[in-house]
C-alpha cells in the first residue's frame, strides 16, 4: 500500500478535481483547489477525523477558488498560491467568477515561487511553476512519491486553455516541455478536471505536445 492517501472530490459546475492529501499514518491533509461545495470537503475531514493544514492553490480560476474562504474559516488552514497569482485571485473579472453570478475575491497567505519546498502533513512538497494557463500557475510535486498536481497546465491528452486572461499558449508549452517533460515517465499527473495520467503516457500520446 502507498503511503499517500489521495482522495479526489469533484466538485462544481466545470467538475473541477479537489484533492485531499496525506500521508497514510497522520491524520493532517493538505487541501488543493477547494473549487465548491464546502460541505463536501467538511463532510470527508470530519467522517475520517482529518485537519487541514494547508489550502494548496494550482492557479486562481474561480471553479478552483470558490470554496477557499469558506474552507480557511473551518479550519483556519493557510491558503499557498504563487506570488504572480495575486491579481487573478482578488479580481473577479480576472478570475471569471464574476461571469458565473458569484464574485469571489481572495489573497493568499503564503506567497510562493518555483522550487521552493515545504514539509506538510507528513508529506514533502515542491513548487514547479508553470507559467502560461495563468502567469501564476504551479504544480505541486510530491518529491519522494513521485506525484504531481498539475492543476489545469496538463490533462489525460490535453493541456490547459490559454484565452483567459494572463495565459499564453507559448508560455504553458515551453512551461510544460522544460518543467514536466524533463521528469521522469513513471511520475503520476493529477490534473485538476479528468482522470490522471502519467508523464511517460502524455509524453507519447498528448497531440499538444
Amino acid at each position: 500500500m502507498r503511503k499517500v492517501n489521495i482522495k479526489t472530490l469533484v466538485l462544481g459546475m466545470v467538475q473541477n478535481n479537489c484533492y485531499i492529501v496525506g500521508d497514510r499514518e497522520s491524520k493532517e491533509v493538505v487541501v488543493i483547489d477547494p473549487g465548491d461545495d464546502v460541505y463536501k470537503i467538511e463532510k470527508y475531514l470530519k467522517d475520517n477525523d482529518l485537519e487541514c493544514k494547508a489550502i494548496f492553490l494550482t492557479h486562481g480560476h474561480f471553479d478552483h477558488i470558490s470554496a477557499v474562504a469558506e474552507l480557511k474559516g473551518l479550519t483556519d488552514a493557510p491558503v499557498y498560491a504563487h506570488e504572480a497569482e495575486t491579481e487573478l485571485l482578488s479580481n473577479p473579472e480576472l478570475n471569471a467568477s464574476a461571469l458565473v453570478g458569484g464574485e469571489v475575491s481572495l489573497q493568499q497567505d503564503i506567497m510562493i515561487k518555483d522550487k521552493d519546498v515545504f514539509n506538510i502533513a507528513g508529506l514533502s512538497w515542491q513548487v514547479i511553476h508553470t507559467p502560461g494557463h495563468t502567469q501564476g500557475g504551479v504544480c505541486y510535486h510530491l518529491l519522494e512519491h513521485g506525484m504531481i498536481f498539475t492543476g489545469d497546465t496538463i490533462f489525460y491528452e490535453s493541456v490547459g486553455r490559454t484565452d483567459f486572461p494572463t495565459g499564453n499558449q507559448n508560455t504553458l508549452t515551453e512551461s510544460i516541455h522544460n518543467q514536466l517533460m524533463v521528469l521522469a515517465d513513471n511520475i503520476e499527473l493529477y490534473p485538476g478536471h479528468g482522470r490522471p495520467t502519467t508523464i511517460g503516457h502524455e509524453r507519447q500520446n498528448n497531440p499538444y505536445l
